[in-house]
């Protein structure tokens, strides 16, 4: 292997404490190294996390948690990083609803049959898409995404080769769909509410592979949702990496990674202190981190590429909004992602103008919430470009704008459900100067980058040209973000690490 040579000092800083860097540092420590993680914000878990407000809990990271059915391999690194200990895990029957403007409405099963015999009752004219698309989700049910996969770097023939078996029966489907853009599956669709509704599930420009395995996921029971919600999952990986001998610094941000003779060597903190070890990983931010942390000094093309030449959309950045009712939506269907539906009146901030709402009912985790009451989340993508320099330049309207926000959503609730407005309890409005605020995230997409059809097999390299001792992990290198991503990568970088010191790569179960 080319690329960063070997070292007999096994300290280790990792910069950010998202899912990333938390799962950085418990591979870390399973492999005896003396790691720190130094985390900005005064908790871990980047956008892995949530947030009280009178007496409710506003959950802004998980739907549904990837292989959390027990045997697959990506199973096997939740248990390695103590993500599902103590983890309650339920399946809901509907993953989505979309509202249409016309009364009728688009539902889509967790069971897979049922979603093709619903929507080709709903639109007997697309039936043979239907069958044909979601048919090729249930072939994936049951195949293993190879999540304990070594990294490309060190493969070789002989790895690749030791993987094909169970590559093989995902090669036909990701050859067909893999390639394909959900928008251009959306276009064949004869009637627009099916493929409005398509469109709003998963953003448009994404490879429709990357939704076909979401669907298998669900219909096999691997993609359930975590009663508690975000915030439990990142503490109880914290609590991992303590236990394994880690040591966690939050309010620690990083003003500088330092370099020596093309090596990292160490960190400067924004309080000026310095931190010295054998090698740095950053699990913050990729653009922070290449063009702010190192000055832009050991910039690769690929990286170029996507920073700057805009090769790879983000995932938007997010005005999330969360309210409290004093009502337990007891008839209305648990739902994994949500319902959409028409707003009464357009909403026209920040340049945009908005007609139709997310809102993810939690009536299917009461701890969210005090008795008899619910939690709702409701989501609406926007722009950091306008959010930000209005935060720092005009606080007080920054505040009036998030009122609107807030008053057209609960607007939006009593026109869903008349009367609901009156037992709206609380509100608040997160925007994505906030999610700039307290994770850095470029732009503050909360996923980093699209899976694109393009970039359905690349990764963005884990090392920098012409620099020694360093890795990234996290969702900048990895294209589709989400704790997957996280984990995935945390364990290659240091399966690389180990590879470029000598020492075996080991894991242990929580």
């Amino acid at each position: 292997m080319t690329g960063p040579t070997g070292s007999t000092d096994r300290s280790l800083l990792v910069i950010g404490g998202g899912i990333a860097g938390l799962s950085m540092g418990c591979y870390a420590q399973m492999n005896g190294y003396r790691s720190t993680i130094l985390e900005m914000h005064d908790k871990p878990g980047g956008v892995m996390t949530a947030w009280t407000r009178k007496g409710y809990t506003i959950d802004y990271c998980i739907h549904w948690l990837s292989g959390s059915k027990p045997g697959g391999s990506l199973y096997r690194l939740w248990e390695e990083i103590g993500l599902v200990r103590g983890c309650e895990l339920i399946d809901l029957d509907e993953f989505f609803r979309y509202e249409g403007d016309d009364g009728r409405t688009v539902v889509i099963y967790r069971d897979l049959d049922r979603t093709i015999a619903g929507l080709t009752e709903l639109s007997p004219a697309d039936g043979p898409l239907i069958r044909e698309f979601f048919g090729a989700a249930k072939k994936l049910v049951g195949r293993d995404m190879m999540a304990d996969a070594p990294p490309r770097e060190l493969m070789g023939l002989g790895g690749t080769a030791k993987l094909l078996p169970r590559m093989l029966p995902l090669l036909r489907p990701l050859r067909k769909w893999g390639p394909r853009s959900l928008e251009s599956v959306a276009a064949q669709f004869k009637d627009p509410l099916p493929a409005a509704a398509l469109r709003a599930m998963w953003p448009p420009e994404s490879s429709a592979f990357f939704m076909l395995m979401t669907q298998a996921w669900l219909h096999e029971g691997s993609a359930g949702y975590p009663i508690g919600g975000s915030l439990p999952m990142a503490q109880s990986v914290e609590r991992r990496y303590v236990e394994l001998g880690g040591e966690m610094r939050c309010g620690a941000r990083v003003a500088e990674i330092l370099v020596e003779g093309g090596r990292a060597v160490g960190v400067r903190l924004e309080d000026g202190g310095e931190l010295r070890a054998g090698a740095v990983v950053s699990a913050a931010d990729g653009h922070e981190t290449i063009y702010d942390l190192l000055g832009g000094r050991f910039l690769g093309s690929v990286h170029r590429d996507v920073y700057e030449g805009g090769v790879l959309p983000l995932f938007p950045s997010l005005l999330f909004v969360g309210v409290g009712v004093d009502d337990p939506f007891a008839e209305l269907p648990q739902i994994v992602t949500g319902i959409e539906t028409r707003m009464p009146a357009p909403l026209e901030i920040g340049g945009r103008t908005y007609r139709r709402l997310h809102m993810r009912v939690h009536n299917f985790d009461r701890t969210l919430a005090p008795e008899g009451r619910t939690a709702i989340t409701c989501l609406l993508e926007a722009d950091e470009a306008y959010w930000g320099p209005l935060r720092a330049a005009d606080p007080e309207r920054y505040r009036a704008e998030k009122q609107r926000v807030a008053d057209a959503v609960v607007a939006t609730l009593d026109s869903r459900w008349p009367g609901m407005g009156a037992k709206v309890e609380m509100t608040d409005v997160s925007t994505p100067a906030t999610i700039v605020r307290y994770t850095g995230n470029w732009r503050g997409s909360f996923e980093g980058w699209l899976p694109t059809p393009e970039w359905q097999l690349k990764e963005v390299p884990k090392t920098l040209p012409g620099l020694e001792r360093f890795w990234m992990a996290g969702q900048w290198v990895a294209p589709g973000g989400g704790l997957p991503s996280g984990v995935m990568t945390a364990r290659q970088v240091q399966q690389l690490i180990c590879h470029a010191d000598g020492v075996p790569f080991r894991t242990t179960v929580a």
